[in-house]
């Protein structure tokens, strides 16, 4: 079992990456003998669409015969997911929506006859759907009752990630970040991981049961582990 850890905050104490740090623990509590991918954003941002990539995406034709080179980071990055079991992405909200270095990730991911096809009816995802966990966090709030701005992003996720196939997806927030201290930040992370649903990854497994872990025994997930690969910048 492979699990693809994606960040994308540039801070290294970021309220998003110490959400998705805790999601990959609760994944390794039932998947002891996962191994786990590492693509940080934040600390290695992808470079937006270059000039080769876009006349690649250009046309029916320069999709089926691309320039050499032109889609080497894309095909990288695509070849993560396609080896991931499960998806664990970490972002903070921008401006009621993604950062741009998430959406320069899903521009090489999104490609027309490799991740999904173009029919009369809309986008076809082509890869096989898996979990997906998105840790989200927002300096204000966003959903709830006390919601006081749009949400952009998580429409917008939805959207691109069904797309290509995946469709099991799961939206973990921690909101008004811009008012918690350590704390009280603490408290609502475990208030948003409360939400997370794992049966999706007991399917996927195909086991009846789950493993007996006392709480006790949880070691806190700090982005290092022995069967960690980091994986090098597509780039």
């Amino acid at each position: 079992m492979n699990i693809l850890h994606i960040d994308v905050s540039p801070r290294q104490e970021s309220h998003s990456r110490q959400l998705s740090a805790a999601i990959v623990e609760r994944l390794l509590e039932v998947m002891p003998g996962a191994s786990i991918s590492r693509r940080d954003l934040g600390a290695d941002p992808l470079p937006h669409t270059a000039a080769d990539y876009a006349f690649v995406l250009s046309t029916p034709a320069t999709l089926a015969a691309p320039p050499k080179g032109a889609v080497d980071v894309s095909e990288a990055l695509i070849r993560e997911v396609e080896t991931a079991d499960v998806i664990v992405i970490g972002t903070p909200m921008y401006n009621f929506t993604i950062p741009s270095i998430l959406k320069a990730w899903i521009d090489q991911i999104l490609r027309v006859g490799r991740t999904m096809k173009s029919t009369p009816a809309g986008k076809v995802g082509m890869l096989r759907d898996r979990p997906v966990f998105i840790g989200v966090a927002s300096g204000g709030v966003f959903s709830g009752e006390r919601a006081n701005q749009p949400d952009f992003l998580t429409p917008y996720l939805s959207l691109a990630l069904n797309s290509i196939g995946l469709k099991t997806l799961q939206f973990l927030s921690v909101q008004a970040t811009a008012f918690l201290d350590g704390d009280k930040a603490a408290l609502a992370r475990e208030k948003a991981l409360a939400a997370i649903d794992l049966t999706v990854v007991r399917e996927l497994r195909g086991v009846d049961g789950w493993p007996a872990v006392l709480a006790s025994a949880r070691r806190p997930y700090r982005g290092v582990r022995p069967a960690l690969r980091r994986v090098a910048p597509a780039f």
